[in-house]
């Protein structure tokens, strides 16, 4: 039995290059102990079998890209058995079935696609529920936001952080890591201070007046708000402090949209 300890975070690289290796030497699935740092860390008696030796593979399998993808999504997912799952996958494709994807029956595949799908779903409610608050850091303007995904999906969103905000300084920062742009560099960080966060800023409450404002109370469907923005979020969204009068009102606001209505004709 094998025991290999992925110590990055996802650990796509550092899982495909052990894998690789795994493949080049014809190791089963079932001879491998897959592991994360974090989970080393938490093992109640503090030890763990030796890591296997990676070495660069001398035979190397071509790999299709759709499924290198899917791996890279399934990977960023906070399950403990990712590595084992994704390397079972790569053995059956490399060695019983190359279109084994295909089969959305397959055990394997469900849990597969399952990781995957959190993962992208993750990945856009970072973009959607992300608030930047403005603080000045050597006379210069710099945007921070906190944000606590619930899987490892910060990296799947730099391309759009930094295409949406290029000229823009800021840093986004979750609790495995942050990432600074400075409209030139970016550079990531593990383990960030989440103290830096300010309170709030200046231009927050003109964003407050802006969502109050293109409130439309007649259109509420309460359910569905929470359904596509889960109460877990709120605590880093300023809006949110203001959803909970507007719902009370909205009853009133929307009779009051309609007698003017009816005034006008």
């Amino acid at each position: 039995m094998e025991t290999i300890t992925i110590n990055s975070v996802p650990g796509f690289d550092e899982w495909r290059m052990a894998a690789r290796a795994c493949l080049a030497q014809s190791i089963p699935p079932e001879n491998i102990i897959w592991q994360s740092a974090q989970s080393v860390q938490d093992d109640l008696f503090g030890h763990s079998q030796p890591s296997i030796t990676v070495t660069t593979p001398q035979k190397r399998h071509a790999i299709p890209k759709s499924v290198l993808m899917l791996f890279k999504y399934a990977l960023c997912h906070s399950d403990a058995h990712r590595f084992a799952l994704c390397y079972r996958v790569l053995w059956r494709v490399t060695f019983e079935n190359k279109n084994l994807v295909r089969l959305k029956t397959d055990d394997d595949i469900l849990q597969l696609m399952a990781l995957a799908k959190a993962v992208k779903r993750d990945a856009y409610k970072m973009s959607a529920f992300l608030r930047f608050r403005e603080v000045n850091l050597g006379g210069n303007e710099h945007f921070i936001a906190w944000y606590e995904p619930e899987h490892f999906s910060l990296e799947l969103k730099l391309d759009f952080f930094q295409t949406r905000f290029k000229n823009m300084r800021w840093s986004i920062l979750t609790p495995y890591r942050a990432a600074h742009w400075d409209t030139e560099t970016l550079i990531l960080e593990d383990n960030p201070d989440s103290s830096v966060l300010p309170d709030n800023d200046h231009i927050e409450k003109y964003w407050l007046t802006y969502y109050a404002n293109i409130f439309n109370p007649a259109r509420i469907k309460k359910d569905a708000m929470l359904s596509s923005m889960p109460k877990k979020y709120w605590k880093n969204m300023p809006e949110t402090s203001l959803i909970d009068d507007m719902i009370k009102q909205s009853d009133t606001r929307a009779r009051k949209m309609i007698t003017d209505g009816n005034k006008r004709k």
